[in-house]
């Protein structure tokens, strides 16, 4: 019986990967262009394994090879950037976990009670001045919507074929900060969008939001991201520790460093005193300090701007607290975080009688020792 070349080298794809889904594949997912998901080719790969895995049918290896002007199929060099129509991908609902929640925020305008809950694709998030709200996705991505902000999942699926994610979240008011694809294997799409701007991640940390002038930010922590104008006409590349700002019109000035952040001075975890001091940043305008849960501040606690280098710290919860402090530069770009780990022991504030005394919801007023 003659068998295909086709079929031939699918098998042995097979026999020298061991699978034809190996982990080592998945790694090759490089995130979105535009309507395109793009993908880098690895030992093994053909397009007719390629478009069964993304698109659940085989047979669209012809339109794949079309569209990326392949003449040859058997000699596509490794590292290959194969863009495959999103309009192709067979994909499937997905949600996000409501994994933390501080204040009182608003899913679809109705209070979130505790954490625990699924979001879905069309959900709006609503914080207030003293409410955060972190999602995690299926592939453990982090999305913390901060205060003062409105964000809603526009789009939230996954490739029914190998699990990545393809998410958008619109920002109408304040910013997002996303650690997406945690575990390096690969981004089918993460796009946060502004009224003027676009920001399509490939493996990053960054924060992404709204100004008062109308306009629009991106800063990128660690990875890379493409910045653009909502119109899609001009595409900025970011990488670690770049950020780009557009205008009210979408206009962007160019890519700009980021600030390094400042050097924390030690906190004695057994005294009395609550004070932060860190070294000046040069080119800093301000500083962003944040209490959080865990050393990447995405379960806030507590967050405030200042202008100096010294703050007391407030009473926010028993055991570990992580210091995590930002210099921000006159374009209001974040650079990344110095941090520094504390211990707080929270004690009951009594009245006259020497009972503890009530806030509402079963709590009690408490102040700190560090």
């Amino acid at each position: 019986m003659r068998v295909s070349r086709a079929i031939l080298i699918y098998l042995l794809a097979f026999l020298v990967g061991g699978s034809l889904v190996s982990g080592a594949a998945f790694g090759q997912a490089a995130g979105a262009r535009g309507d395109f998901f793009t993908y880098r080719f690895v030992p093994g790969d053909i397009l007719l394994t390629l478009s069964q895995r993304f698109t659940q049918n085989r047979e669209n290896w012809k339109a794949i090879r079309e569209i990326n002007g392949i003449a040859d199929q058997y000699k596509i060099p490794v590292g290959f950037e194969l863009k495959i129509p999103f309009s192709l991908i067979d994909e499937v609902p997905a949600s996000a976990t409501i994994s933390h929640l501080r204040g009182q925020a608003f899913l679809n305008g109705s209070p979130i009670a505790q954490t625990g809950g699924q979001i879905s694709e069309g959900a709006v998030i609503t914080t207030g001045p003293n409410s955060n709200v972190t999602l995690t996705l299926p592939d453990n991505s982090k999305v913390l919507v901060p205060v003062n902000s409105t964000v809603t999942a526009k789009r939230l699926q996954r490739f029914s074929g190998t699990g990545y994610i393809d998410a958008i979240f619109t920002i109408d008011r304040g910013e997002v900060q996303s650690h997406v694809n945690p575990g390096g294997e690969g981004v089918g799409r993460f796009e946060i969008r502004t009224p003027v701007s676009v920001t399509g991640v490939r493996g990053t940390i960054l924060r992404a939001g709204t100004r008062q002038d109308q306009g629009a930010y991106s800063a990128i922590i660690k990875g890379q991201a493409d910045f653009s104008p909502a119109d899609g006409v001009s595409l900025t590349r970011l990488g670690s520790n770049q950020g780009a700002v557009t205008d009210g019109a979408g206009k962007p000035s160019g890519t700009h460093a980021l600030l390094a952040p400042p050097v924390l001075h030690p906190m004695d975890a057994q005294s009395h005193n609550r004070q932060l001091r860190f070294d000046p940043v040069p080119g800093a305008v301000a500083y962003e300090l944040v209490l959080a849960e865990d050393s990447e501040g995405y379960d806030v606690l507590w967050s405030q701007r200042i202008t100096g280098t010294t703050a007391t710290l407030p009473a926010v919860r028993n055991g570990t607290v992580y210091v995590l402090v930002r210099s921000i530069d006159q374009q209001m770009l974040a650079g990344g975080h110095a941090v520094l780990q504390i211990e707080q022991t929270m004690n009951t504030i009594n009245d006259g009688q020497g009972s503890p005394v009530g806030i509402g919801n079963g709590s009690y007023l408490l102040h700190s020792t560090f």
